[in-house]
């Protein structure tokens, strides 16, 4: 057996895996990447999306201009940034406390033109809403450490290659007038972004396209192809409504002259009538009409011709208002509906919303470990939760919230969950805790205590930077009497804030 056929059994072993046999390359399909999804330009060599870059630039104008898809990106921002928190975890109290600092310096400078962080998550949410993306960069600056800004990257100048040597795709911007300084065939006029500092998040795909699937790509026809023209009539009904409503003036022709040819007289004719109309305008501006008595008036009231345009008009709506994922209540619209089904569709717009939240909370998470790393601040991780969305009955959903409380503490204490598992259930991270469910210390599965520190830092929006949430001390009873009248000391946690 020669050294090929050695190395060929060996490759063979390699790829098998408890006796299954993987993929020579990895994977066995091939990327689609045809005549669908290539550029029809192939000095780009960029992948089209499914959804092309003019519908894109419709959606923003819509966004920009539309009223029902405005208030669309406006409910979602206004519903999607109720506060938010955020977890920093370290080896020990004085690095999670050096986080913390730099963390508040950074807050208030990454995006300057919407009061810092916060107005940096608006932009994030309003940016999914109308394009299903994130598409943004951090701006480092070298000489002082850190990330100076976060800057948009406008989400329909982003074209992706794909690279079946990696069999991954790659950002690229493009942009007017501008030439890369990348000398890869085939990216003439498109800028390679840097994978470290510009991130490109979807919310959603078609397939496997890298680009975003926009939410409201169904909205676009009942809008152009319904809306638009019922209020283009609706306009043109309001220029013509005057004094005496819609009128209608019979004129009589003017007399033929002696040997004017019939192409003279039409002539002839069309200026008389240009002039009587004019005329007649001028008139009506004024609120007094004069007229000839070859000229007959006769008049009728709009409203008698419009009485359906309401019913049209409500039916294209609604079906802007499923383009949207959305309902007619929340965009104003007073339609009677129950207390049950508006709990409903607030709950399904809530989802919704908070759909939206995660790949804003990961790209804000990977904002700040960057300027941690830049300034020699080593974390293990950072973790951004938003707050709860604001609820619309918020005593029964309190009193849901404690009897699921009690049910997980049940379970913790008969050893059906582990506490950590229990706090995730609550939406937490892990059990700050342990030892007030079992009066020990905190101790890791490999039996040693738990040496890492974890802080929990709300954002003030008053004051634009995170308050630490830390834990006290406090003379508690456990229910075991001590030496004398004195108990036992209990950690015990308790949401005292107080800025670091």
């Amino acid at each position: 057996m020669n050294f090929l056929e050695r190395l060929k059994i060996a490759l063979d072993t390699f790829r098998r895996l408890g006796g299954i046999e993987l993929p020579d390359d990895g994977r066995s399909s091939k990327e689609s990447i045809g005549n669908a999804m290539r550029s029809f330009s192939s000095i780009f060599g960029s992948v089209s999306p499914v959804i092309d870059f003019e519908m894109l630039k419709t959606l923003k104008t819509l966004w920009l201009f539309n009223p029902d898809v405005s208030q669309y990106v406006a409910n979602i921002v206004q519903l999607g940034n109720p506060g938010h928190h955020i977890s920093v975890s370290a080896r020990n109290d004085s690095v999670a406390e050096s986080a913390v600092e730099r963390l508040n310096e950074a807050a208030s400078r990454i995006y300057r033109h919407g009061v810092g962080v916060d107005g940096l998550l608006n932009q994030y949410l309003t940016s999914i809403a109308w394009s299903g993306a994130i598409s943004s960069e951090d701006v480092v600056n070298f000489a002082g450490k850190r990330i100076e800004k976060v800057v948009l990257v406008p989400v329909e100048q982003i074209r992706f290659r794909y690279r079946e040597e990696t069999d991954e795709y790659e950002p690229y911007q493009q942009v007017s007038g501008a030439i890369t300084r990348s000398t890869d065939k085939g990216s003439f006029g498109l800028i390679p972004l840097n994978r470290e500092t510009y991130r490109y998040i979807a919310l959603s795909t078609v397939e496997n396209s890298p680009y975003a699937k926009p939410p409201a790509t169904a909205a676009i026809e009942p809008i152009i192809n319904g809306q638009k023209p019922i209020m283009e009539n609706i306009r043109y009904m309001a220029q013509k409504v005057g004094l005496m409503g819609l009128v209608a003036a019979s004129v009589v022709q003017p007399p033929r002259k002696p040997n004017e040819t019939e192409a003279e007289y039409q002539q002839r004719a069309t200026a008389y009538l240009k002039a009587v109309k004019n005329a007649l305008d001028g008139n009506f501006s004024k609120g007094l009409l004069v007229t000839f008595r070859d000229q007959k008036i006769e008049h009728t009231p709009v409203t008698t011709g419009a009485a359906g345009v309401y019913d049209l008009n409500r039916i294209s709506e609604e079906q802007v208002f499923s383009g949207l994922h959305a309902m007619p209540g929340f965009h104003g619209r007073t339609d009677a509906t129950t207390e049950t089904f508006a709990d409903v569709v607030y709950y399904l717009l809530a989802g919704q919303v908070e759909n939206m939240q995660r790949p804003v909370a990961r790209r804000q998470e990977r904002t700040y470990m960057l300027d941690l790393r830049l300034a020699g601040v080593e974390v293990d991780s950072v973790s951004v939760t938003f707050n709860k969305t604001r609820s619309r009955n918020a005593k029964a959903e309190a009193e849901t919230e404690e009897i699921k409380q009690r049910s997980i503490l049940e379970r913790v204490k008969l050893g059906l969950i582990t506490p950590d598992e229990a706090a995730q259930e609550m939406g937490y991270e892990a059990w700050a805790s342990p030892e007030l469910l079992f009066g020990g210390p905190e101790r890791r599965e490999d039996g040693r205590d738990s040496q890492k520190a974890r802080l929990r830092l709300r954002f003030d929006k008053a004051s634009q930077t995170y308050k630490v949430e830390r834990d006290r001390y406090e003379i508690a009873s456990t229910g075991e009497s001590g030496t004398g009248n004195v108990f036992p000391l209990v950690k015990k946690k308790a949401q005292q804030r107080a800025s670091n």
